[in-house]
């Protein structure tokens, strides 16, 4: 079978995020991308097919990209970039489009795409989650003449991976997906704070003297985090949000 060329199109991708705005979330992202490239680093020796990872934030907008040199050119090609939606709105109905909308791993197979542009791809997504709250979403392409089953386990293995080692790795990622979870408790930005303290271990004398407020105060504070989050102790604190 003679080797087939990736279409292209001159559809659209509006990029969503501006310069600036892609630096920060490549900093913020840092340790996922990091993780990312650790977890491919051998991905060459694997895999005997162009293949192309693809992570982009909890909107769709790519963060980053890797993999070999023939699929790099044709996302570059097609003007999809650090920044590109590829969300159902701007990109059609494509693996990260419906991962996004199902909040689940989808599969997208050749003309099953609705933009031409990937019409010749196979694409398995996941979303990437920690403590049950999606951070962003996982991307691997493919030409569609390969057989797509090898893709999902692998996939969500490196998810697995990357979750398992993030919070680990990314602290102020930790510090979001844990006022995330205080949110479901209605706590006060303030309750938040010397909560996230008290998880860090810092006495009530430390938390005083950090927000510059009296001992008593962070006592009282502290009784009604416990009334909201529906423990009675230290230990069942740190055991629910730990």
């Amino acid at each position: 079978m003679g080797r087939r060329t990736l279409l292209e199109a001159n559809d659209h991708f509006p990029n969503i995020l501006s310069i600036s705005e892609i630096k920060g979330r490549l900093i913020e992202r840092k340790e996922i991308l990091y993780l990312l490239q650790e977890e491919t680093r051998n991905m060459n020796d694997l895999l005997s097919i162009p293949y192309l990872f693809v992570i982009t934030d909890t909107d769709g907008a790519v963060i980053d990209y890797c993999g070999t040199g023939s699929l790099r050119s044709f996302l570059e090609r097609n003007n999809i970039k650090n920044g590109t939606s590829l969300a159902m709105k701007d990109a059609g109905s494509n693996a990260i489009s419906l991962s996004m909308e199902q909040q689940s791993l989808s599969v997208v197979v050749g003309a099953e795409h609705s933009n031409r542009v990937f019409s010749e791809l196979a694409c398995v997504c996941t979303p990437l989650r920690i403590k049950n709250v999606i951070i962003g979403y996982l991307g691997l392409s493919f030409h569609y003449l390969h057989e797509v089953t090898f893709a999902i386990p692998l996939i969500e293995h490196l998810a697995k991976n990357i979750e398992e080692k993030l919070p680990q790795k990314d602290p102020i990622l930790q510090k979001e997906l844990t006022y995330s979870h205080f949110d479901q408790y209605e706590l006060t930005n303030r309750e938040k704070e010397i909560a996230y303290g008290w998880l860090e271990n810092k006495n009530v004398p430390e938390i005083a003297g950090i927000y510059g407020i009296s001992q008593s105060t962070v006592r009282t504070f502290i009784k009604k985090i416990y009334a909201k989050t529906r423990v009675n102790h230290k230990g069942a604190f740190l055991k629910k949000f730990t």
